[in-house]
């Protein structure tokens, strides 16, 4: 009966001493692994690593293409309730998918993807245009302008199908942002 008093007495304190042991140091491994791999997502790649984010970005390009054909023959044929939907999706699909792939700064200056890279966000800016979401094309157009600033002259495919350079792509984009 003794022990039981003792233990029930002593039980809150060794609890409250388990809680507090925790949450101590601040060292949070959940974190600290999101760090490395952001840090690796932000490297620039090489090898198989670099042929495979090729892949991605080519991966993504074409969804894109897919998607804009689909936003335009639902709006040619006038189907407002489709479209709606489709918003929604390539929201999420924006969100989820091509966002975190457009993230890493060194991919929009190394050789090998920085084209598909740029035409990637054009068609971005395009598609959130066709959604009318003009805050989202200016910010779009602002991180084109950071991320290659001082290549303006560097050749784009903007419009699909036609080859301009970046330069004439951001007015090209600034100025249908509005009219879509």
């Amino acid at each position: 009966m003794k022990n039981t008093k003792i233990f029930v007495w002593l039980a809150p304190l060794l609890l409250s001493g388990q809680l507090f042991g925790c949450a101590t140091d601040g060292f949070d491994p959940a974190y600290e692994e999101e760090a490395e791999i952001a840090a690796e997502e932000e490297a620039p790649l090489g090898g198989e690593a670099l042929a495979r984010r090729r892949m991605d970005l080519n991966r993504a390009w074409r969804d894109l293409l897919h998607f804009e054909e689909t936003m335009q023959s639902l709006v040619d044929r006038k189907d407002n309730r489709s479209v709606a939907l489709l918003d929604g999706f390539l929201a999420q699909y924006m969100g989820q998918h091509l966002d975190p792939l457009l993230r890493p700064w060194w991919q929009s200056s190394h050789p090998e993807v920085m084209a598909i890279d740029a035409n990637l966000r054009f068609m971005k800016a395009q598609i959130l245009s066709e959604m009318r979401y003009p805050r989202r094309v200016q910010e779009v157009i602002d991180d084109i302008q950071n991320r290659f600033q001082g290549r303006e002259s560097m050749l784009i495919e903007y419009p699909v199908g036609e080859q301009r350079s970046l330069g004439e792509g951001l007015q090209l984009l600034r100025d249908r942002k509005w009219t879509s």
